[in-house]
């Protein structure tokens, strides 16, 4: 795969992971809605989008609007997330395929040229960045899961202690 992708001019490099980039923003884009239309009353979906990343996706996306579609873009982390949310929440498609498509190739030059660039330099095949990419969103998630219910005890240790003054005081 790499040797194909390395006799690619770079003009159809660019060009091929464009497509990809907009075959995987439309499929992520089709489950958000897909799920809004019929999973909207599941448990398990409204609790996924009342998560943190979630939350901080729909808060991009109501702040910048249809800007949050080609920004998300340049993050890592929240870049399904939100369009995952543009999907779920309906935005409509007259608005959402300029921003993907502008968000999509901003995606492609980076991924073509600094992203394997730095693969060249760790000595590591294309095929390998998803996956090291995969590990590191897993680390971060886990992190942040651990530093949330950390928060939580917390929230509950002070309400407790809160409502243990309150009766004593009573």
């Amino acid at each position: 795969m790499k040797e194909w992708f390395d006799a690619l001019p770079i003009e159809v490099a660019l060009a091929f992971m464009w497509v990809v980039g907009i075959v995987r923003t439309s499929i992520v884009y089709a489950l958000g809605a897909l799920a809004a239309e019929g999973g909207a009353r599941l448990d398990r979906i409204r609790k996924a989008m009342d998560s943190p990343l979630y939350r901080k996706a729909r808060r991009l996306i109501n702040r910048w609007g249809v800007v949050a579609v080609p920004l998300c873009f340049l993050t890592v982390g929240l870049q399904t997330a939100v369009i995952i949310t543009t999907g779920f929440t309906k935005m409509p498609l007259r608005r959402w395929v300029p921003a993907m498509l502008v968000g999509t190739l901003m995606w492609a030059c980076i991924y073509t040229s600094i992203g394997f660039a730095i693969l060249a330099a760790l000595g590591l095949e294309p095929w390998m960045f998803p996956l090291a990419l995969a590990i590191v969103i897993t680390v971060l998630v886990i992190v942040s899961q651990l530093r949330e219910r950390r928060i939580n005890r917390e929230t509950v240790a002070n309400a407790t202690e809160n409502t243990a003054e309150n009766i004593v005081e009573n």
